[in-house]
């Protein structure tokens, strides 16, 4: 457990290299012959990444006729890029992993690879890890609903592009979280490998070299800068460095929706009993937890809407959140899928949040967003599980630290 003393952040930080940018790449590099076209400093070696880079590294090593073990720890993205690769390139692997991601749904792969030859086997059963994939994913024509993960469609497009042929991936319904889509088309731009987009059909043309002339250099991570964006709108003075202004990151959105709660709670329509300011979650499903802080520091009425798929993160992510502001004194209400928000007017500089314990169900974003939620509590703020930031930003609370805020690890069992 650790706790957070109340108090301001001052200073600059230089968030960790994109986690999403990174397993594109190593990916990519990795059909290219050479995992060390991406550079990674070790800051950002999260546990995610060090998934991906592991187990394309076993699969590098290892002959075509060998049965692998790909442990992808607790990364979906590691586990949903890499089924499709192992399936394109013919290898037989059984993927394995650790808590929740086991019990994450698969079941969709099933459906779009019926037919085309590749097997996948769940010996416990349910469709839940351990999964054994085996066989060959040829070129061709694959539907995928675009109200699912969109890691799925990343997963496709990246493996495709290893295809002898050409592939169509067609979206049947309404496409969500397209940014990371869009993401995916440009790191593959980036490797030398090119897809079109014709309406809701993407192609994927086969035989495409992967090549770079330098080394590739992800850019620093929205969905991680994003909590020192909300840290500033509670009142902090960081400067956060090398953000790219042009950013394919679907989590910059952080920035516009920043400016645009500011701009409602200072309209009219923000006291109205009949309006609200409305998140739509399903296109920025990380930026939920972090918002949702912003939103509750906010004097107005806020909405996030279409959280469906928050349910399904590292916790059933949409009520942690709920959880984690009704511990900080927050009025909530959930209906369905979608939170409400009742952020409470409050003076600069005055508390907002309640003095609590916030239990953070080990979800990496949870932690950090109770930490900057914690900037403005009336007293101290402990939160259980906080190792879990390892995940994605092992130096989250250095830098923390280092701008000033006060967080000390407790060890309860020493506490008398």
């Amino acid at each position: 457990m650790i706790e957070i003393m109340p108090g301001g952040l001052v200073g600059d930080v230089r968030p960790p290299l994109s986690k999403s940018l990174l397993h594109r790449a190593l990916i990519l590099s990795m059909l290219a012959g050479d995992l060390g076209q991406v550079i990674i400093p070790e800051e950002s070696i999260s546990e995610d990444i060090s998934a991906t880079l592991q187990c394309l590294m076993t699969i590098m090593k290892s002959d075509d006729g060998d049965e692998i073990e790909l442990f992808c720890n607790e990364s979906g993205s590691t586990l949903r890029f890499l089924i499709p690769l192992v399936a394109v390139l013919g290898r037989t692997a059984v993927f394995t992993g650790v808590g929740r991601l086991p019990r994450r749904p698969l079941r969709e792969y099933e459906r779009i690879f019926k037919g085309s030859g590749v097997r996948l086997e769940f010996p416990d059963g349910d469709h839940y890890l351990p999964l054994r994939v085996s066989g060959r994913l040829p070129a061709g024509r694959y539907e995928v609903p675009g109200n699912v993960s969109s890691q799925y469609i990343t997963g496709l497009l990246l493996a495709l592009s290893a295809a002898t042929g050409n592939s169509e991936i067609v979206i049947t319904t309404k496409l969500e979280s397209e940014p990371y889509i869009e993401m995916t088309r440009d790191v593959m731009r980036a490797f030398g490998v090119f897809t079109s987009k014709n309406e809701n059909v993407y192609t994927v043309g086969g035989g495409q070299r992967f090549f770079r002339e330098k080394p590739y250099i992800a850019e620093p991570d929205f969905s991680h800068a994003a909590f020192w964006y909300v840290a500033n709108y509670l009142g902090s003075g960081i400067d956060i460095l090398d953000m790219s202004p042009c950013s394919s990151q679907g989590d910059s959105e952080i920035i516009p929706l920043l400016g645009a709660l500011k701009d409602y709670s200072a309209s009219p329509n923000a006291r109205s009993k009949n309006s609200c300011f409305t998140v739509d979650a399903s296109q920025v499903p990380d930026l939920i937890p972090v918002l949702s802080v912003a939103c509750a520091g906010t004097f107005c009425t806020s909405r996030i809407i279409n959280a469906e798929r928050l349910r399904l993160k590292e916790c059933d992510r949409l009520a942690a959140t709920r959880d984690m502001l009704t511990r900080l004194g927050v009025k909530t209400e959930q209906n369905d899928d979608e939170l409400w928000i009742f952020g409470a007017q409050h003076d600069p500089g005055e508390p907002i949040f309640a003095s609590c314990v916030i239990e953070s169900y080990a979800d990496h974003r949870l932690v950090m967003a109770a930490a900057v939620a914690a900037t403005r509590a009336a007293g101290p703020v402990r939160i259980t599980d906080y190792s879990a930031v390892n995940k994605s930003y092992p130096d989250f609370f250095r830098d923390f630290r280092r701008m000033g805020g006060k967080a000390d690890e407790l060890d309860l069992g020493k506490q008398g």
